[in-house]
């Protein structure tokens, strides 16, 4: 997650550090994890306050694969995988500012706010255009590196750690945006802008530096390896006198004092002078911090190369000719003589200090052996879900259930007088856990998660085991791959509450597991049971799938018109003059009335759908407008979705898995949901809607007469 100030000490510093580059024909080794956000940043221009436009961002991950491409660039993507326990103070730290956050969060905040299932689209689009990529099984910097060194080519992320690792590295913020094209005596070549860092740009700066030392830097600086003051007595020593009064400018001085520092000692010194500094008790854990630190960045590991494509014989020659040396400390370290420094009046001692908060209590309610990472914990796991872990087919958080029994809840834009939007679906992370448990030698029976409760706090909870009324035993990890596809499907619809009948109802294959998902969705909260306008935003914003794969994907206004408006207008007044009879009939199977949509009928619909991708200016004008209920629902729904999703995953893909930018658009339900609430008959408000679009009403009135059993709620004469 990057050293604190450094990101900023360098883009202060850019003309020093940071030259132009051309990015074409080579690898790029891209940090999935921070792109992914990166993209989301700079690129998606709309609203975050209602769960996630994915079908837009799906296009922004599509045009930034495209571009590279285009430059003859091989992308090769790693994301991170579970939580290390480095990590955990810092994720535990960020979850907490996440919800306070979101509990302010409207559609006037200027902000970003991550929607929760961006990964998942990052991956569906990656697998579409066959970009080579990989999730780590925990956090993947190192190899990241690793890849980057072997390959000798740049990485992409927007993380200061890569300053440190001494790989050839660009930030993402330095990536222009349009392809640029240069004549040459072959033809045209195409490249892409950008600036570049290399280490020897920093080593430069501050004469006697050695990389050797960076890595002691990045633990010095405050990475997620040490607690806030731990060398607090250390920074006395530095005697650094207080700068200005702006935070970056602390930061900055920090820094440059801590590289001006090492560039006069050796390594071994330089550890002397840290530890001599701490007391003999702390000492050999943070000894044990520095060496993995520092053989953690700069030792190159294989391991990656296989998963990424490249043969099992060029992964044994790297490995072959791979020179590893490993820093081990060997001076007596009880033997140093503890030093005590002092601050003369007017001396900083940190500015890190000043920022240091409280311990954690939820953190500190853990046991030491939780705490603890091990690969031991992993070793044993069947190879088919360490492949498809490593594939993205699973998400990170399985991991970390699988090493330390903990869920850290996604956090959304939510109402926080209600319960979080995870409570809704704690019943198929149940099930999850029941499957994962299994897969290590781990005897607890429980697993506890990290959640909002009402008050707006972070809080600690325990999952119980699942309930004797579950219908079927499940199976262990080791064996779920070995029973057949019926009973797993079976657990999935046990899971969800839904028959096996819902499969062979006629629905399209990719449908499936989003109406299930629907069922339990409103199955879970009464208002969603009693008020139809919430799961009819579901069922029509799936006519907008349907039309936006018969005319493409025109999801604004002026686009639309400009492609679009001449024909709209022939088709009407061609209709008009014919004296058209709209022609309906909800004797036909769904499949048949797919097959049967009219692409005019797509083009003449499309433009109420259109209106409602985009935000109601007057939410910002008068927030009492905002409906944080609505909002509340459909993060539910997502939960629903999400964890729906994985273990469908999880159980080898019983139903075909949703591909979510397909189906999920929140500003899209958003607006149907609060246009359909002010309506006394919904259903005379569509029907009057999509007149002139008969083969979409169609489809829409047998896909709600075959599902119509699956909601006997919902569908009640006083329901509305």
């Amino acid at each position: 997650m990057g050293i604190p100030g450094l990101m900023t000490f360098v883009n202060n510093r850019s003309d020093r550090y940071l030259r132009y580059y051309e990015l074409h024909d080579t690898y790029l080794v891209i940090d999935g994890s921070s792109v992914a956000f990166q993209i989301y940043s700079l690129y998606a221009n709309f609203n975050c306050t209602f769960g996630g436009d994915y079908d837009k961002y799906a296009q922004c991950v599509s045009k930034f694969f495209d571009e590279l491409l285009q430059c003859n660039v091989t992308p090769l993507v790693l994301f991170d995988g579970g939580c290390e326990d480095k990590k955990l103070r810092t994720i535990i730290t960020r979850t907490k500012e996440k919800i306070q956050t979101a509990s302010s969060f409207s559609p006037s905040s200027q902000m970003k706010f991550f929607p929760m299932m961006m990964k998942d689209v990052f991956i569906d689009v990656m697998i579409e255009k066959k970009i080579r990529h990989v999730q780590c099984l925990f956090e993947a910097d190192n190899d990241i590196a690793a890849v980057a060194k072997i390959l000798n080519c740049p990485v992409l992320s927007y993380d200061s750690d890569f300053y440190i690792y001494g790989t050839l590295y660009i930030p993402f913020n330095t990536l222009d945006n349009p392809v640029q094209k240069r004549s040459t005596g072959e033809g045209c070549m195409r490249y892409k802008c950008c600036k570049i860092y290399r280490v020897e740009y920093l080593l430069d700066s501050f004469r006697g530096l050695h990389r050797c030392m960076l890595p002691l830097a990045a633990i010095l600086l405050g990475n997620d390896y040490v607690q806030r003051g731990t060398f607090k007595n250390f920074f006395k020593y530095l005697n650094l006198h207080r700068p200005g009064k702006k935070k970056y400018n602390h930061r900055s001085y920090h820094i440059d004092a801590i590289f001006t520092w090492l560039s006069n000692y050796t390594l071994e010194k330089a550890v002397i002078s840290i530890l001599s500094r701490l007391r003999k008790p702390m000492r050999q854990r943070i000894l044990n911090i520095i060496e993995t630190n520092i053989n953690g960045y700069t030792n190159v590991f294989a391991n990656m190369l296989v998963p990424l494509g490249f043969s099992e014989e060029y992964a044994a020659q790297v490995i072959t000719h791979s020179v590893h040396r490993t820093f081990n400390f060997t001076e007596d370290i009880d033997n140093l003589t503890y030093i005590e420094e002092t601050c003369n009046e007017g001396v900083y001692e940190s500015s890190l200090e000043e920022e240091e908060e409280d311990e954690f209590e939820i953190l500190n309610t853990m046991t030491e052996s939780e705490l603890v990472f091990t690969n031991a914990f992993v070793k044993n796991l069947p190879a088919w879900f360490v492949s498809e872990f490593q594939t993205g087919k699973f998400p990170g958080y399985f991991m970390d259930l699988l090493v330390r029994r903990l869920y850290i809840c996604p956090v959304q834009v939510e109402y926080t007088s209600y319960p979080a939007s995870t409570v809704v679906s704690l019943r198929i992370v149940r099930v999850i856990f029941e499957l994962l448990k299994s897969g290590t030698s781990d005897n607890r029976n429980t697993m506890q998660y990290m959640i909002r409760d009402t008050g707006g706090e972070l809080v600690r909870r325990e999952l119980e085991s699942l309930d004797s009324k579950f219908s079927l035993a499940l199976p262990t990890l080791s064996n779920l791959r070995e029973i057949s596809l019926v009973c797993r499907k079976k657990i999935l619809n046990d899971t969800l509450g839904i028959a096996e009948s819902l499969c062979t109802d006629d629905l399209p294959s990719e449908w499936i597991l989003y109406i299930a998902c629907t069922k339990y969705w409103t199955e879970q909260q009464q208002l969603y049971r009693l008020h139809k306008y919430y799961a009819y935003s579901v069922f029509v914003s799936l006519l907008f799938h349907v039309i936006d794969s018969k005319i493409g994907d025109h999801i604004n206004k002026s686009s639309f018109q400009v492609k679009y408006g001449s024909v709209v207008h022939r088709i009407e007044q061609e209709r008009k003059a014919s004296n058209y009879k709209p022609n309906y009939s909800t004797n036909v199977t769904i499949s048949k009335a797919c097959n049967n949509i009219d692409r005019e009928d797509c083009l003449l619909a499309a433009s109420f759908f259109i209106q409602h991708f985009k935000m109601d200016k007057k939410l910002c004008l008068n927030p009492k407008k905002f409906n944080r209920i609505i909002v509340h629902a459909f993060a539910n729904f997502q939960n629903c979705l999400r964890h729906a999703m994985n273990l469908n995953a999880l159980l080898g893909y019983p139903y075909p898995q949703i591909k979510i930018a397909n189906f999920f658009n929140g500003t899209l339900l958003y607006n149907l949901c609060n246009n359909f609430k002010s309506r006394h008959d919904i259903d005379a408000y569509i029907n009057g809607v999509l007149q002139s679009s008969p083969s979409l009403l169609t489809l829409l009135h047998v896909l709600l007469l075959k599902i119509k059993h699956l909601f006997p709620f919902l569908f009640q004469d006083n329901n509305s």
